[in-house]
């Protein structure tokens, strides 16, 4: 199994893997991966330290596919740009004579471009351990839209296959099979699109008309209140219907002789995964602490004890849940079960600061076994607990008072 750790030089990021043995950097391959410029594939160098060698590649500016889709499902358009990259990569790797197999697919060493969306892969020269491939398949089918039948029966059925064709499937098969999602999403769009307009024949013997006619406005008018008045609510609007869904698209998924298999699983996984990702805690910026109730008799504070008034109700008492504030102590954040991802991207990010220094997706504060930890996800100016520096991807114990830097934003956690 490939062990990868994270460094931080002086300017880049770089997750770097050590050789178990020196290598012989005049081979081929070793020679064609530090030359560079292959599209698709991570910078790549190697390093000795210490009498050891160290393959480094850089991932400046990425982020791996397990952290980034950790909260959020893969779609259809993921999955089929996923497979698309795929045989890019396999046909980069082959027009440079370089063996496929090497490629690592495990999800913690795939990294995409947040900007872009292109993916960076790993290619380990001569490699002799597994690449990574079936950690990839369960990734997907793990992660992948419930919502979505006919993509949930398509990964199923890759993955399936996977298991009982191996590499020779990925080959030869699998990009037929995905090429289906593709078309499906085609058609569904034409069905949405709008008819085009029949084109008028034309008379070329009369003059040309002016380019725009003019109408008698108000016919148009009292049309359009005849119209208007037709629909005396909302319930009485006509409703748009979605065209339905070619049911018959993705039959050469060959799924029948699998359907007691892959359905019946697929039904239950479903279920189960709707129910738990229901909503996904993308988190406030912020957040209400305690509230007000007014009594129907007002009275102020000189008056009767016994009277009724407004009662003020602290819901922060008794509640343990911890926080992120700024420096002058507002909540920015309450931390629950769900990890809070710090960034300026929006979508990407729970707790979104929009500066300059701070990468799309900088850092994370997550729970686990009752303590909360802060990450570093590969960010660009770095992130900071108590003025030390943390390496990508490393993971930080929190206590109570402690001040995380991230760029020129401090953040306290209470």
């Amino acid at each position: 199994m490939i062990v990868s750790e994270y460094v931080r030089g002086l300017k880049n990021n770089y997750v770097r893997i050590r050789e178990l043995s020196l290598p012989d950097e005049r081979k081929y391959q070793y020679c064609i991966m530090k030359r560079g410029g292959i599209t698709g594939f991570l910078p790549f160098e190697i390093r000795y330290i210490d009498s050891d060698a160290y393959m480094y590649y850089d991932i400046t500016s990425r982020q791996n596919i397990s952290t980034l889709y950790s909260k959020k499902p893969l779609d259809r358009q993921w999955v089929t740009a996923f497979f698309s990259s795929m045989k890019r990569i396999n046909d980069e790797a082959l027009r440079f004579l370089l063996d496929p197999a090497n490629l690592i697919w495990n999800p913690s060493n795939i990294y995409q471009d947040l900007k872009t969306g292109n993916f960076g892969y790993l290619y380990v020269p001569y490699l002799d351990d597994d690449n990574g491939m079936q950690d990839m398949m369960d990734f997907m089918v793990s992660h992948i839209d419930f919502s979505d039948d006919e993509l949930v029966r398509c990964v199923y059925s890759v993955a399936d296959q996977y298991k009982s064709g191996g590499e020779a499937y990925l080959r030869e098969k699998v990009y037929s099979d995905i090429s289906v999602l593709v078309s499906q999403g085609v058609q569904e769009k034409a069905e949405a699109a709008p008819a085009p307009a029949p084109e008028q024949t034309k008379d070329l013997s009369e003059s040309p008309e002016p380019a725009v006619r003019k109408r008698d406005m108000d016919e148009v008018y009292s049309h359009a209140e005849r119209i208007g008045n037709g629909f005396k609510g909302t319930e009485d609007r006509p409703v748009l219907l979605k065209p339905p869904v070619n049911k018959g698209a993705g039959k050469n998924l060959n799924l029948n002789s699998k359907k007691n298999s892959i359905v019946t699983f697929i039904k239950r996984i479903k279920e189960k995964d709707r129910h738990s990702r229901g909503g996904y805690d993308f988190g406030e910026l912020l957040t209400r602490e305690s509230t007000v109730a007014e009594e129907s008799v007002y009275s102020d504070s000189f008056g009767d004890e016994d009277a009724e008034g407004t009662v003020y109700v602290d819901l922060t008492s008794g509640d343990d849940r911890r926080r992120l504030k700024n420096e002058r102590g507002r909540t920015l954040y309450v931390l629950g079960e769900e990890s809070c991802v710090i960034g300026k991207q929006a979508d990407e990010s729970d707790l979104v600061i929009d500066e300059p220094g701070i990468s799309r997706i900088h850092s994370r504060v997550f729970q686990k076994e009752g303590e909360y930890f802060l990450e570093d996800l590969n960010s660009t100016n770095g992130t900071f607990v108590n003025g030390t520096r943390l390496r990508p991807y490393e993971k930080r114990i929190l206590s109570i008072g402690d001040e995380i830097g991230i760029a020129s934003s401090v953040i306290y956690f209470s």
